[in-house]
């Protein structure tokens, strides 16, 4: 199948997550994507254990479809490699802090100037012209910075971060988009332009109801461990121990769930009549439907909610989570990554979009580097004296 972006050459300088996962979307819908990587790899390979092969899994969940060209950009042979692969490709991704792409003549005027309708995306903490422009960080200190710590929990709680890379994944996708836009505008116009993707953008757009909510109270938003503004929406262990999530976000849907636990007379009771009484009165609602479940087991709510409509599901650990055949059908297996499920980004095409399996596996650092050297022009000779220099790679063979 072709992609919708078959044609397209990007080449990837970012590093770890945010980078990485959006041009494996741009991979994902047919471009082609050069990873310009260190000599020893890039240092997400190197995030773990657990590990995969040689990289970390971090790096194999967002790095598939993607050609490596390992170098070392200080040398001036490594630098002029980088300007001739730019001047051929239509996209450049980076996420370095601005003082280094300064430095290394790898700003968007720099760029532009080898690639005039370059398309120039990159990732920064806190915008290339923000005041914190050169502070280091990644998505724990953006989500601590922006509040996020504060976000869930229960009052008088630790800061409490929670245990993905939120941050990471969200601008990823934020920049897929972004990239995707400007595509768009260049081959409506032929001009490329700059794409800046925030991190802590991305986080204030993930918090943006506690944004407002601070905006409009002028106080400190309450910590919530479950949905806030609805109730009841939360997880309550059944009379078998197991955990089950249920969430009511209407006054039709609380009537159902009135009935599917034996208690209609909610319905008219002066606390609970409204959303809003219901969440003032959260704390004893709360305690009222814990005894209550503890009566039966999960299966037993579980099953009167899907009869009444009301959103309901298990809470699984990860295992479980991928011991349900349900949800593991939305996995890929790759027949080169025995053991290692991918995947999809979440957003399907019914065209122009590859399945992971359809995909090249994440790359070895330095996999491609003697083929795209010799595209560029370098002969044998000339790809072994870059070698004995120390400026790029080459493939370590696998057994």
């Amino acid at each position: 199948m072709e992609g919708i972006l078959e044609g397209i050459t990007v080449v990837d300088l970012s590093r770890l997550i945010a980078g990485p996962y959006s041009t494996m979307a741009l991979a994902d819908l047919g471009a082609r994507v050069i990873k310009v990587e260190a000599r020893a790899g890039e240092d997400g390979r190197h995030l773990g254990p657990p590990f995969y092969g040689e990289s970390s899994v971090t790096f194999m969940s967002c790095n598939r479809g993607k050609e490596s060209l390992a170098l070392d950009l200080r040398k001036p042979d490594g630098r002029d490699i980088l300007d001739r692969l730019i001047k051929r490709s239509q996209v450049v991704v980076h996420n370095f802090r601005p003082d280094f792409a300064e430095r290394h003549a790898l700003t968007y005027d720099d760029v532009r100037a080898l690639q005039p309708e370059v398309i120039y995306a990159a990732v920064t903490a806190f915008g290339e012209q923000a005041a914190y422009r050169l502070r280091p960080a990644v998505d724990s200190v953006v989500q601590g910075m922006a509040g996020g710590f504060y976000a869930s929990g229960n009052e008088g709680d630790d800061p409490i971060r929670m245990g993905i890379p939120l941050v990471d994944v969200a601008c990823g996708m934020c920049g897929a988009f972004g990239i995707l836009a400007a595509l768009m505008h260049w081959r409506q116009t032929g001009r490329g332009q700059q794409v800046e993707t925030v991190l802590v953008d991305a986080m204030f757009n993930l918090m943006a109801a506690k944004v407002a909510e601070q905006a409009v109270e002028q106080r400190e938003p309450a910590r919530a461990v479950n949905l806030p503004i609805a109730a009841p929406s939360r997880h309550f262990r059944a009379g078998d121990g197991q955990w089950f999530s249920v969430s009511v976000i209407s006054d039709g849907a609380f009537a159902r769930f009135c009935d599917a636990i034996g208690r209609r007379h909610w319905v008219t009771d002066p606390r609970y009549a409204s959303n809003a009484g219901r969440v003032a009165h959260r704390p004893e609602m709360a305690a009222e439907l814990g005894a209550i479940f503890a009566t039966q087991p999960a299966t037993h709510w579980l099953s009167a909610f899907a009869d009444a409509d009301i959103p309901s599901g298990p809470v699984n650990t990860v295992s479980q989570a991928m011991a349900d055949p349900h949800l593991a059908a939305r996995f890929v297996a790759h027949p080169a990554l025995p053991g290692l499920p991918l995947i999809p980004f979440p957003a399907h095409l019914s065209r122009g979009m590859l399945s992971p399996d359809q995909m090249a596996p994440p790359p070895r650092a330095g996999q491609h580097t003697a083929a795209l050297l010799h595209e560029l022009g370098c002969d044998a000779a000339e790809v072994q004296r870059l070698v004995r220099e120390r400026v790029v790679r080459l493939d370590r063979p696998t057994a």
